[in-house]
């Protein structure tokens, strides 16, 4: 039985260092909600923060559940620290499972160990004239591998930019993302003018996805699948994915990412972990599932575009090589950017 004394809830609102368009809103802050789960006077920190535009629950949504659900959690002592049977949005499952992993490291009072570190992807966004001068930088810093958005302009400039990026890092890993834009034709053309290149994997490349099995066919670069996963049909789709990209806050929490992985290896897979622009309570958590995939070079590069995190001190949480060290203490966290919202206790 795990027995919970107490609860708070706080709010946060993370300026960005510059606007990221979500929900087709230019947004200038992250919001999101942390957990704090206190038991015997140790504390577990969890991070509850839906993507707009990207989960299926807005934050008002997740906020009020988590709330119901930290009530739930007080008067009725939990049985597992999966809560994947239970009936919550899955930023909430994410923010609570993560809260409960750390009480339960905390309780065990498991004292900090040299954890290795994660390799982390570098990621190029739709920077028209940019993106090059930006694989250029990033390999500079020593990422050895990058993922480029394509889409957003012709085939023949996004073609240009992945030949020209290719041929300058013949050893670098460049991992391609259409983001469900191409039309088969359009992906066709592409596959075939890449097909000498070194590409790690092509991304979600078409609008239809009920065309990606004939486009596998005839398909000689790793096909990855992000936001098809998370569909209600996904079972359909997973023979098509060499490449599993995996988002605990927006597919469901820790535990069924696990089993996701597990899945995934005996089906001989690959499995990415993903971020979805979580604080550092939640990328602290995404690193440690990434330390169940140490072959694998991680999606979590987008800590760099906070101006500052929930930490006193910041982390060390953007690079090629991410080793943060230690457990979340209540004491690590900045008072000035939490406001508390809710509070119980038994």
């Amino acid at each position: 039985m795990i027995l919970i004394d107490s609860v708070n809830i706080y709010r946060y609102h993370l300026r960005l260092t510059s606007p990221i368009a979500w929900d087709r809103q230019a947004r200038t802050h992250r919001e999101g909600v942390l957990v704090c789960l206190d038991r015997g006077g140790d504390s577990g920190w969890g991070d509850i923060a839906p993507l707009p535009g990207f989960s299926a629950e807005s934050l008002t949504e997740a906020q009020a559940r988590a709330e119901v659900f930290a009530k739930e959690v007080l008067e009725s002592p939990l049985r597992t620290l999966d809560l994947n049977a239970i009936k919550i949005p899955p930023s909430v499952r994410f923010g609570f499972e993560l809260a409960l992993c750390n009480l339960d490291t905390a309780t065990r009072n498991q004292s900090p160990q040299e954890a290795p570190a994660v390799a982390c992807c570098g990621l190029i966004g739709h920077h028209k004239n940019q993106q090059i001068r930006l694989a250029n930088s990033l390999v500079n810093s020593g990422y050895r591998a990058v993922k480029l958005k394509v889409g957003r302009q012709s085939l023949e400039e996004d073609l240009n930019t992945v030949h020209a990026i290719c041929e300058k890092y013949p050893e670098l890993d460049v991992r391609i993302d259409a983001n469900r834009s191409w039309s088969l034709k359009t992906a066709k053309e592409f596959v075939q003018a890449a097909q000498n290149l070194r590409l790690d994997y092509l991304e979600e490349p078409l609008k239809d996805k009920t065309e990606l099995p004939q486009l596998a066919r005839n398909c000689n670069i790793p096909i990855a699948l992000d936001e098809t996963l998370r569909g209600q049909d996904a079972e359909k789709y997973l023979k098509v994915a060499d490449v599993r990209v995996l988002k605990p806050t927006l597919a469901g929490g820790i535990y069924a990412t696990l089993a996701h992985i597990e899945q995934a290896i005996q089906e001989n897979a690959r499995c990415i972990i993903s971020s979805s622009y979580e604080s550092g309570v939640g990328m602290l958590g995404l690193i440690e599932l990434a330390r169940k995939l140490p072959e694998e070079t991680h999606g979590l590069d987008t800590h760099k575009v906070f101006e500052r995190d929930v930490f006193r001190v910041p982390l060390q949480l953007s690079g090629p090589k991410l080793q943060p060290e230690g457990s979340i203490d209540t004491h690590d966290l900045d008072p000035s950017i939490l406001r508390r919202i809710w509070h119980a206790k038994t």
